[in-house]
């Protein structure tokens, strides 16, 4: 038992002189040799990029770095990237919401056939055709869808556009920009869409494209409704007036501007609350004076309108008005010496422009067509006289403001010639194509 006891008292002594000591006698001059050399780097560690079981590494060691699999690694790395790269150069990119944008193909209608033209080369194939009629194209702004107007399949197809046929019910089809992915919007047929060949289409699609707001004429209601552009429903506005046109104002779509009137009396120009309906006056309704052509500009600061006195002769019988629409101050557009009057305006897309009709004689003898400052110091530039029949011809701006295409109003309603007009000079040349109803011209990424 003593000498048992004995080893234990010497047992801590023992193991102290034979264990190794704390500090290595030679880890200073360690130090001092690789102070200066690169430590190895993080990514050649296999266990800070991919799962290692501590474990298991502590159990067998980590292995050696396989450069083989870190090239592998960084192969898969880099056909991911250009997979990635791929992918977003293959989506479309779509114009900005307003402004200047590229030009994309002119959808028109012809023989009841939805048509899209190269507005350079004047080819044009069919992308909605059947045995409805279809008609009036209108693009969203974005470019990707068209909505149309499409007769039902009892209404033939026919060479004779008269007022019972435009009056018929029709329902309003929205499409992808070629024409494909048709979807039905309104199930139920809309009378009053129409009210006649040369008026631009009673529908317009909302900043967003998601909605198209569109309106009926007076006799059957003047109700302004929007449907939803998935063909998810349709909800209808309760406004204290007949609608006679409507327009979104951009840049959220968060109001529209609607042209209408009250019990046959003279129109007015409100802003309605897109979601309550709720109306706020822009331009009163004054007797005598009747408000027409109602343009929101591109950026929805202003808008244009025509006042109209009627057929007068001398100044002031159609006038081109002007409205800030924050400052609520209106316009009239100036007119050179001699003319009668001015109508139908239309907006550059760069909001600094109004591409205008200009009368110089009491009848529409003597038309021309006018590129004018939408502020009001000047006249503008004219075309050459007696190109159209009548002021109501309608004028559209390409999406990068280098030409508006000119669709005249015409008697004959058959294959109506349209013209481009130079807004620099006011020259004009014939487009390489024809149509019945007004065209649509399509914004894309410039």
């Amino acid at each position: 038992m003593t000498g048992d006891r004995r080893f234990e008292q010497e047992l801590p002594d023992l193991l102290a002189e034979i264990a190794p000591r704390t500090k290595p006698a030679y880890r200073d001059d360690i130090v001092r040799q690789t102070a200066h050399m690169r430590q190895r780097p993080t990514w050649t560690f296999p266990g800070r990029w991919l799962p290692v079981s501590p474990t298991f590494g502590a159990a067998f060691g980590a292995p050696p770095v396989g450069w083989r699999l870190v090239g592998i690694v960084a192969l898969l790395l880099l056909a991911f990237a250009v997979g990635l790269a791929l992918i977003a150069g293959a989506q479309r990119h779509l114009p900005a919401p307003f402004g200047l944008a590229g030009n994309g193909v002119v959808a028109y209608e012809q023989d009841g056939d939805i048509y899209l033209a190269d507005p350079v080369t004047g080819l044009a194939k069919g992308v909605v055709t059947g045995t409805h009629m279809n008609l009036r194209p209108v693009f969203s702004d974005d470019g990707t869808r068209i909505v149309f107007e499409q007769k039902g399949a009892a209404i033939p197809k026919t060479a004779v556009m008269n007022q019972a046929y435009l009056d018929s019910p029709g329902r309003l089809v929205v499409a992808r920009s070629d024409g494909t992915g048709e979807v039905v919007i309104t199930p139920e047929p809309v009378p009053g869409l129409d009210l006649y060949a040369t008026a631009p289409a009673p529908y317009v699609f909302s900043p967003d494209s998601r909605e198209v707001a569109f309106w009926q004429q007076a006799g059957n209601g003047g109700k302004l409704s929007i449907a939803q552009a998935d063909g998810s429903g349709v909800r209808q506005l309760d406004l204290p007036f007949n609608v006679s046109a409507a327009d979104y104002r951009p840049p959220d779509g968060a109001e529209l501007v609607v042209t209408g009137s009250i019990d046959g009396a003279p129109n007015g120009i409100y802003a309605i609350d897109a979601r309550t309906g709720i109306p706020t006056t822009i331009v009163a309704p004054t007797p005598g004076i009747g408000i027409d052509f109602v343009r929101v500009s591109p950026d929805g600061s202003r808008l244009a309108y025509v006042a109209s006195l009627g057929f007068v002769s001398g100044p002031g019988g159609y006038q081109v008005h002007v409205v800030d629409l924050d400052a609520m101050h209106d316009v009239p557009l100036p007119m050179p010496p001699g003319a009668v009057f001015q109508d139908a305006p239309s907006w550059s897309n760069d909001g600094t422009r109004l591409a205008i009709t200009r009368c110089y004689t009491r009848l529409n003898e003597d038309m021309a067509l006018a590129v004018v400052p939408a502020d009001g110091t000047g006249t503008g530039v004219e075309s050459a006289h007696h190109l159209t029949g009548c002021c109501d011809t309608l004028l559209e701006w390409s999406p990068d403001d280098t030409t508006i295409l000119v669709i005249p109003e015409t008697q004959d309603q058959q294959g109506k010639q349209y013209l481009l007009l130079d807004p620099k000079n006011g020259a004009t040349t014939t487009a390489p194509w024809t149509g019945w109803t007004p065209t649509a011209w399509q914004r894309v990424a410039p």
